[in-house]
């Protein structure tokens, strides 16, 4: 296949960032279609090939699928903040847990809806060149001025010229009260987030040790603390660490430790008889292999894996041959956009 090939094609699948799928000739070579929708037929020009794909763009949609809606903002395609404004809520929610279930190789997964799709960021940094604001495209440096941003806050869209790094340094969660330096992680959409934090509640039990590896500003090891014995968080960044154990102070939780260092490191000196449930929450990358095996040789009755990317909860929970799943919820953290959390359980 050439670079401006102009081709009909029918999309048969999304893949993981939300493009549309369709493939072409006796040897079904892939081609991936960015805004194309499933079931679409398209017209498409071919603008890069590989040994094994191709990527092209809609030139004209010969069969529209009845999910397709008209994207709000005028910067969509353009600035790289939303991918999938094209699609109905519901489709992009049917798209979130397929891309979940193909992950781990089942045959669905529960998803629980963002209970916001518009101005639900907690947290905004714009860019500038000096004469615009607003938010680089993607692979791109050059600023494509935003007006009004469909996900980012009132007040950040409001404040824009002002402050190009937006958060309210106090930010509640399930009731309880964080206060935040503007470094520090904390997850965007705070309803969502609350939705993720009542499933993980679900399954520790009131006399259950909890420990929380990569627990941030301790924000899950907060709130479980109130549904459980104890809980120690551990997590490498100091000054996250300094954050947590202020908010505990500051809600009155008594029951929840922390530990500065490398999850990967600490877990060394885990005595694994004194905890009866591990929360995960690595970055995109996923656990080590290190902490993997000595989760392996652990005796952990039960670890609840928190992940924002479902490749790599696959890769790790694969590698647990002595656990097995047992739930497994998505839950939309980050509405318009392909990015999915997912909460796995897995138990011996």
């Amino acid at each position: 296949m050439q670079i401006g090939a102009e081709i009909e094609i029918k999309i048969i699948d999304y893949n993981s960032s939300g493009e549309g799928v369709g493939k072409v000739g006796t040897e079904n070579f892939v081609v991936f279609v960015p805004f194309a929708m499933l079931g679409e037929v398209v017209r498409v020009h071919v603008v890069e090939t590989k040994k094994s794909f191709a990527r092209a763009e809609i030139t004209e949609i010969l069969q529209r699928s009845n999910e397709r809606i008209t994207p709000e903002c005028e910067n969509f395609g353009k600035c790289g903040g939303c991918d999938l404004l094209h699609m109905t809520y519901e489709e992009e929610l049917r798209f979130k847990r397929r891309k979940v279930s193909n992950a781990l190789r089942l045959p669905d997964v529960a998803i629980i809806p963002s209970p916001e799709i518009k101005h639900y960021r907690n947290k905004t940094i714009w860019q500038s060149d000096g004469d615009k604001v607003g938010l680089f495209p993607a692979k791109s440096h050059t600023v494509i001025e935003v007006e009004n941003c469909l996900l980012q806050s009132v007040a950040a869209n409001e404040s824009k010229r002002e402050r190009l790094f937006y958060r309210e340094p106090l930010q509640t969660l399930c009731g309880l009260e964080f206060e935040l330096s503007e470094k520090s992680f904390f997850q965007i959409n705070n309803a969502a987030a609350e939705k993720m934090i009542e499933m993980i509640s679900r399954n520790v039990l009131k006399t259950d040790r909890v420990l929380d590896l990569y627990c941030g500003v301790g924000a899950i090891s907060l709130c479980v603390a109130r549904f459980s014995a104890s809980v120690v968080g551990v997590e490498v960044n100091r000054q996250a660490v300094a954050e947590a154990i202020a908010n505990a102070q500051r809600n009155g939780i008594e029951n929840a430790g922390f530990i500065a260092g490398k999850s990967e490191r600490v877990i060394d000196d885990i005595d694994f008889a004194e905890f009866d449930t591990v929360i995960l929450d690595p970055p995109r990358a996923g656990c080590d292999n290190r902490l993997i095996e000595r989760l392996e040789q652990s005796g952990i009755s039960k670890i609840i894996y928190v992940s924002c990317n479902p490749s790599t909860l696959a890769r790790d929970s694969a590698k647990l041959k002595s656990y097995a799943i047992t739930e497994v919820t998505a839950i939309d953290m980050f509405p318009r956009t392909s990015h999915v959390e997912t909460v796995c359980v897995l138990e011996r």
